[in-house]
């Protein structure tokens, strides 16, 4: 039922929808690069653990103010902690949104240089006449019964969107 006229064309658009299908999981490891906890962060971590352990060696009860002195530090560097946790992840959440823009900004901007650029150029042709649609599907190519790139990239960004909605 279908002769593909261009397959390198039917691959590359068919490869160029999957990146716009899949780009959000494409933009997480990405920025998981930089989502690492910083060299402070670590050191303040260290820091808690310690004192956490010099804390069990003391008895509550015998030596109370020591107790409450190492619980006060503890909690100021948990409280410091958090807030450059939070301040990194707000960071993190910056740097994935923007990686997500400009990567879609830029396969957006592919496709539609492609599809202008080979407008013209049919991607399969079909065997029968589908009368109704024929003019639809071809448009602008010429040739009969073809389906162009236009409607090449339609088909093929729903079809992938509709297969891969399970995965994604």
């Amino acid at each position: 039922m279908l002769e593909v006229i261009n397959g390198t064309l039917m691959l590359y658009f068919v490869v160029l929808c999957t990146f716009n299908v899949l780009i959000s999981h494409l933009v997480k490891p990405i920025a998981a690069c930089f989502n690492k906890p910083s060299y402070e962060e670590k050191k303040i971590w260290d820091e808690i653990i310690r004192l956490k352990t010099d804390q069990k060696q003391i008895s509550m009860k015998d030596e109370f103010a020591a107790y409450s002195k190492l619980q006060r530090q503890i909690n100021k560097l948990e409280v410091q902690l958090k807030e450059d946790t939070q301040s990194r992840m707000s960071k993190s959440l910056a740097v994935k949104s923007s990686v997500q823009i400009v990567l879609q900004v830029t396969l957006a901007l592919v496709t539609v240089i492609s599809v202008i650029w080979f407008r013209r150029e049919p991607i399969v042709t079909l065997k029968t006449n589908l009368f109704p649609l024929t003019t639809f599907l071809r448009y602008p190519s010429d040739m009969p019964n073809a389906i162009s790139t236009h409607m090449w990239v339609l088909i093929s960004n729903i079809s992938l969107r509709s297969l891969l909605k399970p995965i994604i």
